[in-house]
């Protein structure tokens, strides 16, 4: 009986992450121009989503913790398998600063992104190297889905964050 209540806890769990992914994903899309001059205008000047990414990844791969925490907004979430870290000083304490230690070698591979005017997003699959002090170096794959958003100061902060590990996800039957 207690299998199943944590079972379906965990699955409960995987399902909010999910929807709120997608409802932010969503949400993104809402805001596309239709019309052709205005549209390839406001193309010119849309943000480079691969070049927030690759600010986001430059961070963790040279264990730049001031950096990893720089990019993200005040009002962040981050969202994993089995967590979740609201504000960025949360973030900062509980997630970046131990993780910063342990991960290297990032490399994402984006399976879907778009940006307009006020916000970017990208998804898709990463690998990553975990080193935990006095082991073995382990590989880790999983998904990832990344909402920036421009600041009133015209800069782009990431406001969610969401990664999900499917090298220790459990065996579904």
């Amino acid at each position: 009986m207690r299998d199943n209540y944590t079972n379906n806890k965990f699955n409960l769990n995987r399902m909010r992450n999910l929807i709120i992914c997608i409802g932010c994903i969503a949400l993104a899309s809402c805001n596309q121009q239709t019309g052709g001059s205005r549209a390839s205008s406001n193309q010119n000047k849309l943000v480079n989503v691969d070049s927030l990414n690759a600010v986001f990844v430059a961070g963790w791969n040279n264990k730049d913790s001031v950096a990893a925490v720089s990019i993200i907004a005040d009002n962040a979430i981050v969202m994993n398998d089995t967590l979740i870290h609201n504000g960025i000083n949360e973030i900062a304490k509980n997630w970046i600063s131990g993780g910063i230690k342990v991960i290297s070698n990032i490399n994402t591979v984006s399976s879907i992104k778009g940006a307009n005017e006020s916000i970017a997003y990208d998804a898709g699959t990463y690998s990553l190297d975990l080193t935990i002090p006095g082991g073995p170096v382990l590989k880790e794959k999983g998904n990832y889905s990344l909402v920036w958003t421009k600041t009133s100061m015209n800069d782009w902060k990431l406001t969610l964050i969401h990664i999900e590990d499917i090298t220790r996800m459990p065996d579904v039957e």
